[in-house]
């Protein structure tokens, strides 16, 4: 009885839960598809992000110096928000490397059997769509789809940001000025690593 037990308990004995890790941590996801539930809130942020200052961006243009843009503050605070948890993801995620337990192992072996040609179209296309939608990437070489896309319209819209404070600066709310001069913050430490590197 106790060998059974410890043999169940090995590691990498498929009745152990930390044998098979579908996600990153030691004991494994106890919510099932909580990878592809992480992207689909990281994906409905960043569109929240965006939408919220395209329509800023749009009423500073449409605005006039003496007569700026009347945004209500509740909308403001939730941009600012978004903007400063993506902020930070962008700083943080700018030049780091994948660790090896943040990927996402049932994926990895998904997608290993869709390149194999196992599995109906269906199957494959389902795989797909959870490749799209998973926080984890499947490998360390492989990238997260919800990370890049939040990452790359951040980095689009505080552009848009920056350029639309520095043209219209008094048609610019003074609660949107911290995003156009964080994202000026992280493109200079950026630029400051990468020639640091280089040299």
């Amino acid at each position: 009885m106790t060998d059974e037990i410890v043999k169940r308990d090995a590691p990498g004995d498929p009745g152990n839960a930390t044998g098979n890790l579908g996600s990153a941590g030691a004991s494994g996801p106890n919510v099932a598809g909580i990878s592809v539930l992480k992207g689909v809130i990281l994906y409905g942020a960043t569109f929240s992000f965006a939408g919220l200052y395209v329509y800023v961006i749009t009423r500073i243009l449409a605005a006039s110096p003496t007569h700026p843009p009347n945004l209500d503050g509740t909308l403001i605070g939730a941009a600012a928000a978004l903007a400063g948890v993506l902020g930070s993801a962008f700083a943080l995620e700018i030049g780091t490397t994948v660790d090896p337990s943040e990927t996402n192992h049932d994926l990895r072996l998904a997608l290993g059997a869709r390149t194999a040609g196992h599995g109906s179209r269906t199957e494959r296309a389902l795989t797909w769509i959870r490749q799209f939608l998973s926080l984890e990437p499947s490998a360390t070489d492989q990238p997260s789809w919800p990370k890049t896309f939040g990452i790359w319209a951040y980095a689009l819209i505080a552009s848009a940001v920056a350029i639309t404070y520095v043209t219209h600066q008094s048609e610019t709310p003074s609660a949107i000025r911290p995003l156009a001069i964080a994202f000026a913050g992280y493109v200079l430490a950026l630029i400051k690593a990468a020639y640091s590197n280089a040299s």
